[in-house]
């Protein structure tokens, strides 16, 4: 029986995309990190501040252990501000993000706060268009001119206001795994996926 060897084993040559051990830590410039002051209790914000600091995202350059670090970090400064709000976490996460990443995020940004935008002024619309017609007995003026008012509402809303509605906070969790999902090689997920089965 012949044995085969693939052509991967004792090559040494390539460095492997996510290695098991940490690459060295580079020391960062002072003006390249983020800092934040945190507080040690995020529900009491007259308890013990703490400084925290990370460097922020540009997307060119970072390695894909620099990027889950960033992400891991970005959740730990949005949880000890206290941010609970989907459009102050949309605020403070683009303030991390420069270049690449920044315009991932928010390019990532249209599609679902365009979405939200549409149900909405279409649940609004068929609102209208069910409500008794004029001459009706059970047509009221003043309940049809408040739907009609929340028509031009709802289209006059831009796209980030709708992050202060309760997905909000869901939706810049997304944003912000698909800003760390594009911004990784292909082959480090696959790896990552094949090895942890």
């Amino acid at each position: 029986m012949k044995v085969s060897v693939p052509k991967d084993v004792g090559n040494t040559s390539k460095k492997p995309i996510l290695p098991l051990v940490p690459e060295p830590i580079k020391s960062d410039k002072k003006e390249d990190l983020t800092t934040v002051s945190l507080d040690s209790d995020p529900a009491d914000h007259n308890s013990a501040q703490v400084k925290f600091s990370f460097k922020g995202l540009i997307g060119d350059h970072e390695t894909p252990r620099e990027i889950l670090a960033w992400r891991c970090n970005v959740e730990r400064a949005l949880i000890g501000l206290d941010l609970t709000n989907g459009t102050n976490q949309h605020n403070m996460a683009k303030q991390f993000m420069r270049g690449s990443a920044l315009s991932c995020f928010e390019s990532a940004a249209a599609v679902p706060l365009t979405n939200h935008k549409v149900s909405a002024i279409v649940h609004a619309e068929t609102a209208v268009n069910n409500f008794p017609p004029v001459g009706n007995a059970a047509h009221d003026t003043g309940v049809f001119g408040n739907l009609q008012a929340v028509v031009t509402t709802a289209s006059n809303r831009e796209l980030v206001d709708h992050l202060s509605e309760c997905y909000g906070v869901d939706v810049v969790t997304n944003l912000l795994n698909d800003v760390v999902r594009d911004l990784l090689p292909n082959k480090t997920l696959q790896r990552v996926k094949r090895h942890s089965a």
